[in-house]
């Protein structure tokens, strides 16, 4: 199939936390002829790396909760249970992203990453591709407590609970966020092999 796309125009409708495209095009149909001319409202995210840490001696992982809007807006509990996430600076490795935003949001480094897949989260209208990790660390000692960044306005809590906890949490439907999700399920499938060694 000859995927042509014929991009008319591209304009930046709002600057924000996340920047708004209104981008008009045709593309290609399974049929061989080009689409009317549609329009889509694009936000532009970037790169992002989700991490979830997990301790292979203890079988534990971390989560965080936090508040969130679009929850909210759909009449359902903003505070969320999430994995460790954030936006990948520019040139930034996602691995690097997925290092930095673990000390920053829980207060806890990574001695091993292993990814576990990439994709777009929602690529009818976010501009985001995340990099999807699971973190080795020693949870043995762990407080779970408050962290965040001030300047980013980030009030973030964290839980640890084993792998089979926040599986159920997943079952239950208290456990929401698909990212965290991805991360969740590749570890329940592969943690019998993974990281076997003492650390």
């Amino acid at each position: 199939m000859d995927k042509k796309v014929e991009i008319l125009s591209r304009e930046i409708v709002h600057q924000g936390f996340y920047p708004k495209t209104v981008i008009r095009l045709k593309h290609r149909r399974f049929d061989g002829g080009m689409s009317e001319e549609i329009s889509r409202d694009i936000l532009e995210q970037g790169g992002a790396a989700v991490v979830l840490p997990y301790d292979p001696v203890s079988g534990r992982v971390l989560l965080i909760e936090q508040f969130r809007p679009a929850p909210l807006m759909m009449g359902d509990d903003p505070w969320m249970l999430e994995a460790v996430a954030g936006r990948t600076e520019d040139g930034e490795d996602p691995a690097a992203t997925a290092g930095r935003e673990m000390v920053e949001e829980a207060g806890i480094e990574a001695s091993a990453l292993v990814r576990a897949g990439i994709g777009y989260p929602s690529p009818g209208c976010l501009k985001e591709v995340a990099t999807v990790y699971v973190g080795r660390c020693d949870l043995g000692r762990y407080q779970p407590g408050t962290h965040g960044l001030a300047d980013e306005h980030e009030d973030i809590r964290t839980l640890v609970v084993t792998v089979d906890e926040a599986l159920a949490m997943a079952a239950a439907g208290t456990l929401r966020s698909l990212p965290a999700l991805v991360a969740l399920y590749w570890l329940a499938l592969n943690r019998a092999s993974l990281w076997r060694e003492p650390a």
